[in-house]
């Protein structure tokens, strides 16, 4: 039977040195292993969160619905306690807000159903004239591209321009419009996330047994719910007035359904960069329709520009300050890709996702230090 090389009898007879006596590996030798381990480890990591981000893609249909109400039902939460210090129990305040919040919702909707259907109807005719104005700018795009059907030859060039024209706006109004069975989950997880708010609170801090991370729990919590509450309140009361300036330019250009208008103003506003894009095409268009080969066409698109700049630059950062201030590359590049994960409502949760992922860094960056004079 072999004896092991560490057995001291094998060990003297071979005249090697006893492992027992040799010094400890230098620092320098076993630094030189941590690069592959480091790497190892961010390998696995990246691998985690690769599979994490195709999970979240491939059940959008279920996540999209139940995180937006996560979103909202933090901010309703929110008004839901400063309603229990009036005396009204939080929960039924809580489901009262709810409540409130779907048959709003409906009613707008309804209201809102036809006025959009006819908007939609009249898309092709909308779509034609601002092609039409846009022609000499689109002049030499023309050309390269009568260039390339030359080359790549009219039979394969055909199948691709015909129903390309309108076929984003079917894939728009599909995405836009979500089915009922997410409507469903979403007001479902919201009565839910309401009514036992307290008691997840609870259990999410209990889970942590050292008082330090108890009360780490406590202000991350109430860090995200008071950051979430002062963004929409204050972004929604700004928005809503950036809506309303929309109404009245396009009632004063002669735009129908000037309501309709505002609302969509309204919503988009909450996609920032893209949403501001988005209405200000679509009044352009309005307008060509309206005032065709016109200058006054090109009116509303302007003026809803200037309300949106001023109240993006100049009257939400009077009211939020520094306190949600986050860099711009950083907002577009999260609504780049929660656009490409979970479509038109993945755009409007990427700033509230942000602020929580902003809110929790600040909560668990330790405090620095004073600076040396």
């Amino acid at each position: 039977m072999n004896r092991p090389v560490s057995d001291p009898a094998v060990v003297a007879r071979a005249g090697l040195p006893d492992p027992t006596l040799l010094p400890p590996p230098s620092p320098a030798a076993s630094s030189l292993l941590d690069p592959t381990r480091s790497l190892a480890e961010w390998a696995v990591i990246g691998l985690f969160v690769i599979a994490a981000f195709a999970v979240m893609r491939s059940t959008a249909g279920l996540l999209v619905p139940m995180v937006a109400a996560v979103v909202v039902g933090s901010v309703l939460a929110r008004i839901g306690d400063r309603a229990a210090r009036l005396g009204i129990a939080p929960l039924v305040a809580g489901l009262g807000l709810v409540g409130m919040t779907g048959l709003g919702g409906f009613l707008l909707v309804d209201a809102l159903l036809e006025p959009f259907a006819a908007m939609v109807a009249r898309a092709p005719q909308m779509l034609a004239s601002l092609t039409e104005a846009a022609a000499p700018l689109m002049a030499p795009l023309s050309s390269l591209k009568k260039a390339l059907m030359h080359v790549a030859g009219d039979q394969a060039a055909a199948p691709v321009a015909m129903g390309s024209e309108m076929s984003w706006l079917g894939d728009f109004v599909s995405g836009l419009t979500p089915a009922l069975g997410e409507f469903f989950v979403f007001f479902a997880t919201l009565a839910f996330f309401v009514a036992g708010r307290v008691a997840l609170r609870r259990r999410m801090i209990l889970v942590w047994t050292e008082r330090e991370r108890r009360l780490a729990a406590i202000r991350i919590l109430n860090a995200i719910e008071e950051a979430l509450a002062l963004y929409f309140a204050t972004t929604a009361t700004i928005y809503a007035g950036v809506g309303v300036a929309t109404a009245v330019i396009a009632a004063a250009s002669g735009l129908a359904n000037p309501i309709l208008w505002g609302m969509l103003a309204f919503t988009a506003s909450f996609i920032p960069y893209l949403g501001a894009g988005l209405i200000a095409l679509a009044l352009a268009a309005g307008g060509l329709v309206g005032h065709p080969g016109s200058v006054w066409a090109m009116v509303p698109a302007g003026a809803f520009l200037i309300v949106h700049l001023v109240s993006e630059n100049a009257v939400i950062p009077a009211f939020l300050g520094r306190r949600l201030e986050i860099n711009p590359f950083v907002v577009f590049v999260a609504i780049v890709f929660w656009s490409w994960m979970w479509g038109p409502v993945g755009a409007m949760l990427a700033v509230p996702l942000l602020l929580v992922a902003d809110t929790i860094h600040d909560e668990l960056r330790p405090s620095r230090g004073a600076l040396p004079a």
